[in-house]
């Protein structure tokens, strides 16, 4: 007997430009710069298993001055770090 197999549907990944307004969004002082615990509602919302661990990381991987913030010349990394992550839409 052949076995049955389920259908599911891809879902679509997060654009570039979603991303951009996500990060964006999350920045709640308004002072143009992700703080970490900025960057752990962002991933959060985006559906990161451990939000905490990926903001960390992200911080990590884009912070270029390591002032522990993602500022304007750090946030196209950020959106290249999370674009490679393939985080899909909700």
């Amino acid at each position: 007997m052949p076995r049955k197999t389920k259908m599911y549907h891809q879902r679509p990944k997060i654009s570039r430009q979603q991303l951009r307004v996500i990060f964006r969004n999350h920045d709640r002082d308004g002072d143009g710069r992700l703080s970490s615990a900025e960057l752990t509602k962002a991933f959060h919302y985006i559906g990161a298993l451990l939000p905490s661990f990926r903001a960390c990381h992200a911080l990590l991987y884009t912070d270029s001055d390591r002032d522990g913030f993602i500022d304007e010349k750090d946030f196209e990394q950020l959106i290249d770090y999370a674009e490679k992550r393939q985080y899909t839409v909700i």
